[in-house]
């Protein structure tokens, strides 16, 4: 018993503490109304080129936008992306069977009126993949660490962009 009330009495102990520190959830719509998602509804994501680019914006709409692109946005974000393929792993026959792809995306957060940039930035994600004898099952092995590598550099980006939202403007204000 006495040893149920002692952990009961540290977890209160914590609970207290943390309330104390100032912590914010960075997401957080409903305890905090003007809150970052507020921003994110008034991006505008430029078209990129290519596949993964593609696959990249859409995760960027879906993240920033989910109920469709904004009438009249804000805030226009521009994504540049590099492709690499580096072979991994070398057999003595000089056969590469393995490969990193990496995905290198420089963007730009600009404010829609003035064209001023309010934050720019650089993400890398890496995919490995295998390299079998079946050329259709290394097409798809590369696809998917395409996608791979798109969908972690979108959470990438929008977890920068809700940071610089969050420091810039705080959670009650709101953009001009």
């Amino acid at each position: 018993m006495r040893k149920e009330l002692g952990i009961g009495l540290a977890l209160s102990a914590c609970a207290l503490v943390l309330s104390a520190c100032g912590f914010r959830p960075l997401y957080a719509t409903e305890s905090t109304p003007a809150g970052v998602a507020t921003y994110f509804g008034q991006i505008y994501v430029e078209e990129m080129t290519g596949r993964t680019g593609l696959v990249l914006r859409n995760q960027l709409m879906d993240a920033f936008t989910p109920l469709g692109t904004p009438g009249a946005s804000a805030f226009r974000l521009t994504v540049k992306l590099e492709e690499k393929r580096e072979g991994l792993a070398i057999q003595e026959n000089t056969e590469i069977t393995r490969y990193n792809y990496t995905l290198i995306a420089r963007f730009e957060l600009r404010d829609s009126q003035t064209e001023q940039v309010l934050n720019t930035g650089t993400s890398r994600a890496i995919a490995g993949y295998n390299v079998v004898n079946s050329q259709f099952a290394t097409q798809t092995a590369l696809r998917d660490a395409e996608e791979r590598a798109a969908r972690e550099l979108g959470e990438d980006i929008r977890l920068r962009l809700g940071i610089y939202f969050e420091r810039r403007y705080g959670v009650t204000d709101r953009p001009a």
